[in-house]
């Protein structure tokens, strides 16, 4: 619980400092043209133009293809809004990890076919007494161009919903963020991020809400952040994960060490600058 009353503390210091647009990758505001952003575990994001942002997984990109546009929109209701548009092409990854041994966590017997995964998000944010709160909703579709083993699924938290998202064909995700800084140099974020896999496609006369809603999962993360310039950033923290799975719930506290059996706090490098 002190940890708890910690978090409530920071968040409600009376640091009346704006949020710049700088180093928020999940706001609304699109970053600066031609500034860049990439971190150890964060995507690469390029200010293409005013109203337009590109960013790519670039440790992944060559086993799993994938790039995200987001672009500013009109504001709404005093909000910044922005949609944003994400394609990616995980057959690559699957079939890695499809293997024996180290490394190994699908059946190796098992080949993935072709699959396209789609996603729209439609984002607002606005900054209300100092804190920089942004609402997320959208939906996910995963396309596969063969037959889907049901055997192909990750039974973990965290990777589930994402993976069986192309056997289920399509899902829905919203969250909300809550940002404040504590002074100039730091900022604490609060998150809550929902997953679900509805199951709209076996509906019956008489059909039960709960089997419909499908499998859902419940994404929770506090970080947080110094920012020692507009060129380097340092963040850690945790998240917790809720997951709904085919063999029933399952929480874990991440970044998890299989090895250890112990959760570590995540620690985030990022670098920032200005294409010339």
């Amino acid at each position: 619980m002190k940890y708890i009353h910690i978090i409530t503390l920071l968040l409600f210091i009376n640091m009346p400092l704006s949020m710049e647009d700088y180093w928020r990758p999940n706001t609304a505001r699109i970053i600066e043209k031609k500034r860049w952003e990439v971190g150890l575990f964060q995507p690469l994001r390029y200010g293409y133009s005013e109203k337009i942002e590109l960013s790519t997984h670039p440790i992944i990109f060559f086993v799993m293809p994938n790039i995200s546009i987001k672009k500013q929109e009109k504001k709404l209701w005093k909000f910044d809004c922005a949609s944003k548009i994400s394609f990616r092409y995980p057959t690559p990854l699957l079939n890695i990890f499809s293997r024996e041994g180290t490394g190994g966590l699908i059946d190796p017997n098992l080949q993935f076919p072709p699959m396209v995964g789609f996603s729209y998000s439609w984002i607002m944010t606005r900054l209300k007494n100092g804190f920089d709160i942004t609402i997320k909703n959208g939906i996910d579709f995963g396309l596969s161009f063969g037959s889907l083993d049901k055997r192909g699924t990750i039974d973990l938290p965290l990777v589930y919903h994402r993976v069986a998202l192309y056997e289920n064909g399509w899902g829905y995700h919203s969250g909300i963020d809550i940002q404040r800084r504590i002074n100039k140099s730091f900022s604490l974020l609060f998150d809550i991020d929902f997953l679900i896999l509805p199951r709209l496609a076996v509906m019956k006369s008489d059909p039960d809400f709960d089997y419909l809603l499908g499998l859902h999962s419940l994404e929770h993360k506090v970080l947080l952040s110094w920012e020692k310039s507009k060129s380097f950033k340092v963040t850690t923290g945790y998240k917790l994960v809720s997951s709904e799975l085919p063999f029933g719930n399952q929480k874990r506290l991440l970044p998890y060490i299989p090895l250890f059996e112990s959760w570590v706090p995540i620690i985030e490098l990022q670098w920032a600058g200005v294409k010339k």
